[in-house]
């Protein structure tokens, strides 16, 4: 066998073939390079590999093969290896990794670009990887199959031209059994001869196990009929031909039932299992935190998905959204996914809102409480909107996000639920808007409040909200609030640095043993601050409360511009850190003028986030909880540390609410960033590759040349 490749593989270099097949693949795959990942900065090359394969090598791999038997048919050489002391299996074998390593060349310079572009930003190299995974094992399956009819004509046109038809078909089949009403017929037509949907499953961020199994057992099926063909022509003048014929016919058949039945068993294992995200973002793999929520479900829930399942109607629904759903089936038997086409169901949705729902909507169902709530498609993503141009990019993915609190909302009790009231009248901030919606998914129900027009808090207040205020209260609204608090009522407090005092807050504040000290905290150890950023971007210490204390291994939280907070504790309250400075830090008096450390500044630990508990009575107990900056609960801030903000935020607000299971929250997935453009590393780029190409070209072309005058 290593004769005969040795043999067929100088074949390929010697004559014009294999430099034409490597400059041609080198030459494609350079125009779609430049296209989707230098024009479109895409960090990912699944655009260029797709494209390729799917157009590319649906010609250059039958102009590679056909010349593989059929020409050796042709001019009778192939007589020398008949009657060679080799197997038919070493014959075929040989051939075929002579034209494998042909197409290894320049599948194998493809996996420096994904370093290439790595340069000009943050890529998902596991995802690229897996694109040129399976770009080979689709181009090691065409290789066989075009081989295999090369076997049976001696005419390399006829070859090339039905191979080129055969895998057109096979890409183009998928949208044909899309239009088969029957499942299982049309599944069985899909494990059998369906080429650019395996490829698209490789590309879309998923390592598709049933791809991979197809590529391989539909490459070793065809080199099988190859070997049968070269068998029965050896054994052709053989008084055993009829024997053998019957033989080569029943192995055949169970070589092909097997290959349709292993494929077709491989549909059938759920995507949760047959699929691995590879995706840097893990947009197709539920957290740990999600997979403990489905494992306490008890109750028997549906998850409607508003689209159609076979998208026969010539609609598309979201793959990202419905692969995420199958994960949440996948992983309990009280919830089971079901698909409602709203084109043929139009009324379906108006039994849960009244409101019109996108395409790909998602309403979960408790079947057991009659609890439901609706996802509407286009709250599973977040977009970034520019005015100027009134253009939208997506900039993360909330799917998980939304799904988890709306599985977490239909499992509650009607006792649930909580009312909060956010004071107003002191110029108030708002939190960014991903934390604002936190309210609702933690089941909080929020009003405004004034207490200059109210005479206390009303009686049905659970937790008081204070945002960022910028004037102080009254002498009325402070003892109103003091009267909450000796009522039992809890707070939730989120101050900042202002030039002004606010005296009335801090008397607020004082009830529970805490001070707010003047000026910023500024932060001396290099470990606690954010690189490149000024010395008030600070990373804090987590402290010993149960609110910071589950994201000690989750990564840091980022607190910007914080006012310094120190605390006495006494008989009756009881104070737990959350979040604090190091004992190096100081306080910059004056942040307006100055962050220096001045003969007025205090140096110690500051503390940034505190919890407070202070006893009433017996029966009754108030508690506070204190952040120092308004900056932490923003999306920009949030973004800085991939969602432990929203982690922590979401912690606090469990803290404070009286569900009796712990309520989880999912941070937004952030979308990989498209790529800096380097203009001069792209012109370096595509000048090597056409240099390359045409050093490949030319050395070919004078090889052949020279050959064919001897």
């Amino acid at each position: 066998m290593i004769a005969i490749y040795k043999r067929e593989l100088r074949s390929y270099f010697h004559g014009i073939i294999g430099p034409l097949f490597i400059a041609a693949m080198l030459l494609m795959f350079g125009f779609f390079f430049a296209l989707f990942n230098m024009v479109g900065a895409s960090n990912n090359i699944n655009g260029a590999m797709y494209n390729l394969g799917y157009w590319g090598l649906m010609f250059l791999v039958p102009i590679l093969c056909m010349r593989s038997f059929s020409e050796e048919r042709k001019t009778k050489t192939d007589q020398l290896l008949l009657t060679a002391p080799v197997s038919v299996w070493q014959i075929v074998f040989g051939k075929y990794l002579a034209m494998v390593t042909v197409f290894a060349i320049p599948t194998a310079i493809f996996c420096l670009f994904p370093l290439i572009i790595s340069t000009m930003g943050t890529i998902p190299f596991l995802w690229n990887y897996t694109d040129i995974l399976g770009f080979f094992l689709y181009g090691l399956m065409l290789i066989a199959i075009c081989m295999f009819f090369s076997t049976i004509t001696e005419n390399q046109i006829i070859c090339a031209v039905v191979s080129i038809l055969v895998i057109l078909f096979g890409n183009l089949s998928n949208n044909i059994y899309d239009n088969i009403s029957n499942e299982t017929i049309s599944t069985l037509f899909e494990s059998v001869y369906d080429f650019s949907g395996r490829l698209v499953n490789m590309m879309t961020g998923t390592l598709d196990v049933t791809s991979i199994i197809y590529f391989i057992s539909v490459t070793a099926l065809f080199l099988f009929l190859a070997t049968q063909v070269i068998q029965k022509r050896r054994y052709t003048l053989s008084k055993n031909t009829f024997s053998f014929g019957t033989y080569s016919v029943a192995t055949v058949v169970i070589m092909i039932v097997i290959v349709v039945v292993a494929n077709f068993a491989a549909l059938q294992i759920p995507d949760s299992f047959r699929e691995i995200d590879v995706t840097s973002q893990n947009l197709f793999s539920l957290t740990d935190d999600t997979k403990s929520v489905i494992s306490n479900v008890t109750d028997d829930i549906t998850i409607y998905f508003l689209a159609a399942e076979d998208d026969s109607d010539g609609t598309t629904k979201d793959e990202t959204v419905e692969k995420v759903l199958q994960q949440y089936a996948a992983l309990s038997d009280n919830i089971t996914l079901t698909y409602i086409d709203p084109l043929v169901n139009v009324q379906f949705e108006k039994n849960y809102t009244d409101d019109t729902l996108s395409y790909s909507s998602v309403i979960v169902v408790n079947n057991t409480n009659e609890r439901y709530k609706v996802v509407d498609y286009n709250d599973m993503f977040e977009t970034e909107v520019d005015y100027t141009y009134y253009t939208s990019t997506l900039t993360g993915y909330d799917i998980e996000g939304q799904v988890t609190n709306a599985l977490q909302y239909v499992m509650l009790s009607s006792d649930s639920f909580m009312t909060a009231y956010v004071l107003s009248g002191h110029n108030e901030s708002s939190l960014g808007s991903s934390f604002t919606e936190m309210y609702s998914q933690f089941n909080i129900t929020t009003s405004s409040l004034s207490l200059l027009t109210s005479e206390s808090v009303p009686d049905d207040c659970e937790l008081l909200i204070i945002n960022y205020p910028t004037s102080d209260l009254t002498e009325d609204e402070t003892d109103r609030i003091l009267d909450y608090i000796d009522n039992g009522g809890d707070i939730l407090f989120i101050l900042g640095y202002t030039e002004d005092e606010l005296p009335n807050f801090e008397k607020v504040l004082s009830a529970y043993g805490i001070n707010l000290e003047d000026g910023l905290v500024i932060e001396t150890s290099k470990s606690n601050l954010l690189a490149g950023y000024p010395e008030y971007y600070i990373l804090p210490e987590i402290g010993t409360s149960e609110i910071a204390s589950s994201l000690s291994n989750s990564g840091n939280v980022l607190a910007i511009m914080c006012s310094p907070m120190t605390y006495e504790e006494s008989d009756d309250v009881t104070i737990d850190t959350i979040l604090s400075s190091t004992d190096s830090a100081y306080t910059a008096t004056d942040p307006t003028v100055s962050i220096e450390q001045t003969e007025d500044s205090l140096t110690g630990t500051f503390y940034i986030g505190l919890m407070a508990t202070k006893t009433i009575d017996d029966d009754t107990s108030s508690q506070a909880i204190v952040y120092s900056t308004p900056y932490m609960f923003l999306d920009d801030v949030d973004a800085y540390v991939q969602g432990n903000n929203s982690k922590l935020f979401g912690n606090t607000l469990n803290a404070v609410s009286d569900i009796e299971v712990d309520y989880v929250t999912i941070p937004v997935k952030e979308v990989d960033q498209n790529l800096s453009i380097n203009v001069s590393l792209c012109y370096l780029v595509l000048t090597i590759m056409i240099m390359a190409i045409l050093v490949i070209l030319i050395g070919g072309i004078a090889t052949w040349v020279i050959r064919s005058k001897k």
